[in-house]
């Protein structure tokens, strides 16, 4: 039986409310209030506010089963399908296991999807641009399977747009395999090969006689969890660092922020900056256009920031207010990125 459940653990956290505006011009205390609070950390530990965002934000997850031992495909809609081959799950290290498995499945489809995970389109600081990601997790009475040496999970899906012909697999690097409570600042999307993700095109029957011709991707994965089809962003473009200023109460202690590309499916990151107390990312395009957001949570409240940015120059810097909202209203902006 498929069910579709709100995720708890696998990822991490957010929640925010305060004041409707703070000016850093202008500051004014709260008696007792977090807002009170405007001192950044050198390391931001695990128990930061800006960590219980991701438990807040991040996506639906479908679960669903399998037999172990039989050849499976499981779809979902007409624009996901999933196929094990019988026997390839086992577990650590190497155990069989018999009789019917969990799958867990979390589908990045949308660029607010990648901020909502926390999963930027980032390989060790260089930019992607991404076609669908997904996470993907199998286990037997609560521990964690994995793919057998020399198997693989077949993925197919379509993308929101007509597929690329330079398309690559990568995986997830992940600090902690652990469902963990809080942000992995450390996750990383790593190229699997320099091969070419295979397209595929078929029709199907659009129930009114007519049919449908659907277009997508089909890779084959060594690996389970972090799986995206993506690709390096054009590296022969002049290079800007993007800087974002926001008022003192919104610190790297309870503020995340990140670049939104407007022509091309890129989430970046932006990294608190202790010494300079912003937020910054490098290797950005001169000529972007991206719309700059921050996410935040202070005390009980949850603030939400954003700039248009119409041309990203050599030297970039901006400055945002957020504003107090609703988590109902963060989750369906996210959704229309």
């Amino acid at each position: 039986m498929k069910k579709i459940l709100f995720i708890t653990g696998c990822l991490s956290l957010l929640f925010f409310t305060a004041c409707k505006k703070e000016l850093s011009d202008n500051f004014n205390t709260y008696t007792g209030h977090p807002l009170n609070d405007t001192t950044w950390a050198r390391n931001v530990g695990g128990s930061a506010a800006v960590n219980q965002l991701i438990n807040l934000l991040v996506p639906e997850m479908v679960i669903d089963s399998f037999e172990v031992s039989r050849d499976t495909t499981l779809k979902y809609g007409d624009s996901l399908e999933i196929s094990f081959t019988g026997g390839s799950c086992i577990g650590i290290p190497g155990v069989p296991v018999t009789g019917k498995i969990k799958l867990e499945i979390v589908r990045l489809k949308k660029k607010g999807d990648y901020i909502r995970t926390f999963r930027p389109t980032m390989s060790n600081g260089f930019l992607l641009e991404t076609a669908g990601a997904f996470y993907i997790r199998v286990s037997k009475e609560g521990k964690e399977l994995v793919l057998a040496q020399g198997t693989t999970v077949k993925i197919m899906f379509s993308d929101t747009q007509d597929p690329k012909n330079n398309m690559q697999v990568f995986y997830g690097k992940e600090n902690n395999q652990l469902p963990v409570s809080g942000i992995d600042t450390a996750f990383t999307w790593m190229r699997d090969d320099t091969s070419s993700v295979k397209i595929f095109q078929k029709q199907i029957n659009s129930g009114s006689g007519t049919g449908v011709t659907i277009k997508g991707y089909e890779l084959a994965s060594k690996n389970l969890r972090w799986v995206a089809v993506e690709r390096f962003v054009d590296s022969t473009k002049s290079k800007a660092r993007l800087t974002t200023i926001l008022p003192l109460n919104y610190t790297n202690k309870n503020t995340a922020v990140f670049a939104v590309f407007a022509d091309q499916n890129t989430v970046v990151n932006l990294r608190g900056d202790f010494p300079s107390r912003s937020f910054t990312a490098v290797n950005i395009p001169v000529g972007t256009r991206l719309k700059i957001v921050s996410i935040s949570r202070i005390g009980g409240d949850l603030y939400l920031g954003t700039k248009e940015v119409t041309d990203v120059g050599a030297s970039a810097a901006f400055s945002l207010t957020p504003e107090k909202k609703s988590l109902k209203d963060i989750v369906g902006f996210l959704n229309n990125l």
